[in-house]
């Protein structure tokens, strides 16, 4: 039986304004949008605003976590031509880093931001000017 992963290739060829992505569970929707995201960042510059309803779901391990699949497969180290190995998750944001052994070193700047639906009133007046691309995650319920 041969795996298949969700490909955005498709989707992106259409140059559309607004993507909407629907399909099975577990078949890398998020995988492939989030590295996307990445992959711009890296070439531009471009930030990531990454929208879910809750606010837990970028509490502690949840946001921690978002981009472990990522690394595991070593992407940020092969987009980044190994000036980075992983990703730091802090306050709702998540930075490319370098870690050796217990050494850490951190991007400056965030590629990456969570944004909850349910803390709305709390960012509503903050501007994010280096966000180009806005991913709505896991909006529909069973």
């Amino acid at each position: 039986m041969r795996n298949k992963f969700y490909s955005l290739k498709s989707i992106l060829s259409k140059n559309a304004q607004y993507n909407i992505v629907f399909g099975e569970r577990s078949n890398g929707k998020t995988y492939a949008v989030l590295k996307y995201g990445l992959e711009q960042y890296i070439k531009d510059g471009s930030q990531i605003a990454i929208i879910r309803r809750w606010q837990d779901d970028f509490t502690g391990k949840r946001g921690a976590t978002m981009f472990n699949a990522i690394v595991s497969n070593d992407e940020v180290n092969k987009l980044t031509n190994g000036e980075w190995n992983n990703i730091y998750y802090y306050g709702s944001r998540w930075y490319l880093c370098k870690t050796d052994n217990d050494k850490r070193v951190l991007d400056e700047t965030p590629f990456a931001y969570g944004f909850a639906l349910t803390a709305m009133e709390h960012d509503k007046s903050t501007s994010y000017p280096g966000v180009r691309m806005i991913v709505f995650d896991e909006f529909l319920t069973r």
